[in-house]
């Protein structure tokens, strides 16, 4: 049966509406406004700073960054250390949620304790440079994957989450012969799909955007991330991308639409990336919740 909609609640939705749509446009519109900069002719982008659209259309920035040999190569390395960092912290801190979940690991409360206690007290900068110096990885594109092999706060969202399991599937799997790398791989992980997902996505936007480590760490240009090339042109304004390119003095005017191109394309993997896990992750961010 309908209900008859009174003239508060419809003032009340109308405002609703107005309020999400508000929301919505001072949310895109940073996106959108980088999307039109990236396409508009020099002359077209000095005269106003506020963009809704393009009354002239040009790829050329796009043209430059997509076949500049910098950042398609640091387009690579980005995508190459999010590959693996996902796999490489994803593997490690399920195996260690899942050995904390037992309550016959010898030593378990202390190992808890020592791993809460990194959350909140850190050794600082120089100590860290100091231990990555004297594991050799200064200069090696390893230095971006192998020191962030567990990050505490995700290590105990997975061992709540595979504490919130059946005890009994474990069992019967213990009856029927099964081992812990058994269980762990054939029950525990296939279980916990939606909270892997959703762990996997914090991770990789977190490598995708990490420019601090391989600003202390990797001297040659060559080899930087996407992230940090990133940072180089927008933060500390370094037009050597631009005039690597070969481009002529008077195509420089339009490194601010060459800017903008390469926010916009470092962006994207990202948010293609998110579609295909989004009915995963919330979900995922639920799962475990209730169970400490």
């Amino acid at each position: 049966m309908k209900m008859k909609r009174t003239a508060s609640g419809i003032v009340f939705d109308g405002f609703n509406y107005c309020l999400m749509v508000l929301i919505a446009f001072i949310t895109l519109y940073p996106f959108w406004h980088l999307l039109v900069q990236s396409v508009l002719p020099y002359e077209e982008a000095i005269k106003s700073n506020f963009y809704l659209i393009p009354r002239k259309v040009t790829f050329e920035a796009y043209q430059y960054v997509f076949t500049n040999f910098q950042f398609f190569r640091s387009l690579v390395i980005s995508v190459g250390v999010t590959v693996l960092g996902i796999l490489y912290q994803l593997l490690i801190t399920c195996m260690a949620a899942y050995s904390l979940t037992k309550k016959n690991l010898p030593g378990r409360n202390f190992l808890l304790f020592f791993i809460v206690f990194t959350m909140f007290f850190g050794g600082g900068l120089i100590p860290y440079y100091l231990l990555i110096k004297n594991l050799n990885l200064v200069g090696s594109l390893w230095v971006m994957v192998l020191p962030f092999a567990v990050n505490t706060f995700y290590l105990i969202i997975v061992k709540t989450s595979f504490s919130s399991l059946p005890v009994e599937l474990e069992e019967a799997a213990f009856i029927d012969g099964a081992g812990y790398y058994r269980c762990f791989f054939r029950i525990v992980l296939p279980l916990s799909i939606p909270m892997l997902s959703t762990i996997g996505l914090f991770i990789a936007v977190g490598q995708w955007n990490n420019w601090f480590t391989p600003m202390l760490f990797l001297n040659e240009r060559q080899d930087w991330p996407l992230a940090l090339l990133l940072r180089d042109i927008l933060v500390v304004n370094n037009t050597d991308f631009v005039r690597n390119g070969g481009m002529q003095p008077q195509r420089q005017l339009l490194s601010n639409s060459i800017k903008a191109a390469v926010a916009i394309v470092s962006i994207l993997p990202i948010v293609a990336v998110y579609p295909f896990i989004q009915k995963y992750f919330v979900k995922g961010v639920m799962i475990g919740a209730v169970k400490s």
